[in-house]
């Protein structure tokens, strides 16, 4: 009696740990049945959140873009004129103006400065030709000096004698006009090289001279910038 009871006690206590153990149904109202079960997961898995999906998304990339091409403006070389060519041998040229008061005055030694100065032509290096230079006055000038220094104006020159200067060392510029007078009248004057001056002189003018042209050993008006002479016009004297 006691073995049997205690055999309906246990099969009591497995029958209610089965049944909590069981699926339970719920009616739902319109007829179906809706089974739950009584054993939970262990663990559950979150829906992933904006930002995470945002972080294991990968960058964007910008789509490329190309820039439009550039032209260059045409470089275009500013023209080049080159310097005229001098007059010709021979070629016929204004004759030189001479100052309306007197020449320029200069040192007794050293460098001479730049400015016009009457001189008379001795020869020397076709380069570097051999100078006296003097002071020549004229206008009114003429007359004063000239009576300052007990002398005459004679055809409106008077040419000082006293200071004067020899020089043997003062260059041609690479582009120096030379012109030489011709003695058959004033206003004639022609063209000439640093070669033609020394020839001329000794008489044998080129044959590129007119044939009526004539030599004189008349003085030279001289331009002298920057330790050069720029210009050695001869000027035609009564």
């Amino acid at each position: 009696m006691t073995n049997r009871r205690f055999l309906i006690a246990a099969l009591a206590l497995t029958t209610g740990s089965l049944a909590a153990c069981s699926s339970s149904s719920k009616s739902s109202g319109n007829g179906a049945t809706t089974t739950s079960s009584s054993l939970a997961l262990d663990s559950t898995t979150a829906a992933p959140t904006t930002e995470e999906v945002a972080t294991t998304l990968p960058p964007a990339t910008a789509s490329p873009t190309t820039a439009a091409p550039t032209t260059a403006a045409p470089v275009t070389a500013a023209p080049t004129t080159a310097a005229p060519a001098g007059p010709g041998l021979y070629e016929q040229v204004s004759p030189p103006s001479v100052p309306a008061d007197h020449t320029d005055p200069f040192d007794s030694s050293g460098t001479l400065g730049d400015g016009r100065f009457w001189v008379v032509y001795n020869g020397g290096e076709t380069l570097t030709p051999d100078i006296t230079v003097l002071q020549a006055f004229f206008g009114a000038e003429c007359t004063t000096q000239a009576e300052a220094d007990g002398d005459e104006c004679l055809n409106d020159i008077y040419i000082r004698g006293n200071p004067s200067r020899d020089i043997d060392n003062l260059p041609f510029a690479p582009n120096a006009l030379l012109s030489v007078a011709d003695a058959n009248g004033p206003g004639v004057s022609y063209a000439i090289t640093p070669d033609e001056l020394r020839t001329v002189r000794a008489g044998s003018p080129a044959d590129e001279a007119p044939n009526s042209f004539d030599y004189s050993s008349f003085a030279w008006l001289m331009t002298v910038q920057g330790g050069q002479i720029v210009k050695f016009e001869q000027v035609w004297t009564p």
